[in-house]
């Protein structure tokens, strides 16, 4: 079999599990476990505390120190509500094109690594090749912390982690981190014809929603890390609900915050102003009408910033790309994650991240390809002591 013929067959079988982040992926984890043991891979797994989803780890070769770790996440976002030309879960090439669901993001990464293995486990490895599969990445890459926490502290002491979202082949080294979450105000009702009897839900977050703003410029002019479109952290409020009616005072009132934050910035610090103000300028006032009023700041999950790995590092994942430098996207990913818990990390995948979440998403089997040979050759790299 061609390794086109190889990556369009695993590609397919991967797009046929509807993974999105709603439902459980234990069926794609027992597929890639069905495919990884004609050769021996070995395999780990991290599940969530329901059970019914899984992070993999495959590992392929020596069980020692200094290996690679090939990462991506095996969920999807949802197709609903969008104008699909035919059957999303079932892939299709049109125009040397495969397309359907996670095509992009990133199960033609996970089809990629999958159709390298059985070549990299022929090779004499002196180092180990990890296959590091998630879950909930589109939910705020909450599933792979179990699985890269145990990788560092194992042993294994990966030399790297590639982690396979699309660049279209080129190395992103550094990203932006940080959190996303809800605020939920919660007031007093009453006939609005007597508004200061009550606690209005809405005003009390508007008032919080300028402090946040206030928060917005001043990340303009503060710290800088060039390289990244802004240069500068963000944050900002995407969705507010509240209120019951036009002339009932508002009880109840939540929005949606999400902030991203500059490499080696405090995400927290910015967090904890946040609830700074909210418990000293708007809740005493609220607390004043009425003790059980107030305003609660909760974390749905946190994304660390990529830094830039040590120069003689990068410099080798480059010549093995045939790249002369990396780039800096403002996107979060897991390789973060993997960071934080002690791996060195890179951002490296297949496809044009344009495409990732539309309908009819698709990628260039030519990118594959180039994927494909990209992990061989750092298999290849395994096999020096």
């Amino acid at each position: 079999m061609t390794i086109r013929a190889d990556i369009t067959k695993q590609l397919a079988g991967l797009v046929s599990f509807p993974t999105v982040s709603a439902v459980s992926n234990l069926d794609l984890v027992k597929y890639v476990e069905e495919q990884v043991a004609p050769y021996g891979g070995r395999v780990r797994h991290f599940h969530n505390p329901e059970g019914d989803k899984a992070n993999i780890l495959v590992t392929i070769g020596p069980e020692t120190a200094g290996g690679i770790i090939f990462s991506g996440h095996t969920d999807v976002v949802p197709t609903e509500g969008q104008a699909w030309t035919a059957d999303p879960w079932t892939l299709r090439e049109v125009n040397d094109r495969l397309i359907g669901r996670g095509a992009t993001d990133m199960k033609g990464f996970l089809a990629c690594c999958l159709a390298a293995a059985p070549g990299i486990a022929k090779k004499n490895l002196k180092k180990p090749i990890h296959l590091a599969f998630s879950y909930d990445e589109e939910v705020g890459c909450t599933g792979v912390g179990s699985m890269a926490e145990w990788i560092g502290k194992s042993g294994l002491a990966p030399q790297m982690a590639i982690i396979g979202e699309a660049t279209a082949m080129d190395l992103v080294s550094a990203h932006k981190g940080g959190l996303i979450g809800w605020a939920r105000v919660r007031g007093k009702p009453g006939h609005s014809s007597q508004p200061d009897r009550y606690v209005n839900a809405v005003m009390a977050a508007a008032e919080l929603i300028s402090e946040i703003n206030t928060i917005r410029a001043d990340m303009r002019s503060g710290p800088q890390f060039e390289g990244l479109d802004p240069p500068y952290s963000t944050i900002q409020v995407n969705q507010i609900k509240g209120g019951l009616h036009g002339n009932i005072v508002a009880e109840a009132c939540d929005f949606f915050w999400e902030m991203r934050i500059i490499p080696g910035e405090d995400d927290y610090a910015v967090h904890d102003r946040i609830k700074r103000y909210a418990a000293d300028v708007i809740e005493p006032a609220m607390k004043a009408v009425d003790p059980d009023c107030g305003i609660s700041i909760e974390v749905q999950a946190r994304i660390p910033g990529l830094k830039p790995e040590a120069d003689a590092l990068t410099r080798q994942v480059l010549d093995l790309l045939g790249k002369p430098s990396p780039r800096y996207v403002s996107y979060g990913t897991e390789a973060g994650i993997f960071q934080l818990a002690g791996t060195p990390s890179f951002v490296v995948g297949p496809g044009d991240i344009a495409d990732a979440h539309q309908p009819d998403e698709g990628i260039e089997i030519s990118e594959l390809e180039r994927c494909v040979a990209f992990l061989d050759r750092l298999g290849e790299s395994c096999c020096h002591a």
